[in-house]
């Protein structure tokens, strides 16, 4: 990674470290970087925000460095202290990833703070509604929730694709920004392909070179993105 800018050896560093948290972690967030970046893409975001939102989006949930094992990983529904300190990874990761100037960095923290606020104003931890939410946060939202009930956890199944697409019709206004789920829902073919895409990256190449591809060179825009900007 020499070659890389610090922003991206900070990311994909973090990325990695974030993937170790539990089995199957490091799929995860690739998979909501690039679905999140596809849909930034959709939105016809300038191309500077759409290549930001793909760099931060793996790190959305670094904060769970600083979560328990025992909270992390308890194979059964949380109590309410236990959601408490669940909800902290938001301000940890924020606070992880906060005090540079750089702009990658700066959207990185914000998206790690803000990606479990809700459109009702009924999330954390700020309570933001709307449109006060970042941007990028309510994009990085909707593909980390729609991937995260694909996949099995410690304390369920997976859900099934079409369970996954219902629940975020049904949120949408109230958890979820309502014109971003009417544009994901209007491209779930793609979204599908993108999901595939980023869990071949790691198939292919393996953790390390696989997040290494993901990041990409310095000053340009990683390969993967423009790959997946074609789908």
């Amino acid at each position: 990674m020499a070659q890389q800018s610090r922003p991206h050896i900070i990311l994909a560093s973090l990325t990695l470290a974030g993937g170790s948290r539990y089995p199957s972690a490091l799929g995860h967030l690739l998979r909501t970087a690039a679905v999140a970046a596809y849909l930034a893409n959709v939105l016809e975001l300038d191309d500077t925000e759409q290549r930001h939102i793909y760099l931060v989006a793996p790190v959305h949930d670094i904060g769970k460095l600083g979560i328990p094992d025992d909270v992390l990983l308890k194979p059964a529904s949380l109590t309410d202290a236990e959601h408490e300190i669940m909800q902290r990874h938001s301000d940890i990761g924020a606070d992880l990833l906060a005090g540079t100037p750089d702009p990658i960095l700066q959207m990185a923290a914000s998206v790690a703070r803000h990606h479990h606020e809700h459109f009702d104003g009924s999330g954390y931890p700020a309570g933001l509604a709307g449109e006060d939410v970042p941007l990028a946060a309510r994009i990085v939202a909707i593909a980390d929730a729609f991937d995260a009930m694909l996949e099995p956890r410690v304390y369920r199944q997976a859900m099934p694709e079409h369970d996954a697409l219902d629940a975020l019709a049904d949120r949408s206004g109230q958890y979820f920004d309502p014109t971003l789920v009417e544009r994901f829902l209007n491209k779930v073919p793609e979204v599908r392909r993108v999901r595939a895409a980023a869990e071949g990256l790691i198939r292919r190449y393996g953790d390390v070179s696989g997040v290494i591809r993901f990041y990409g060179a310095r000053d340009k825009s990683p390969a993967f993105l423009r790959h997946i900007q074609t789908l």
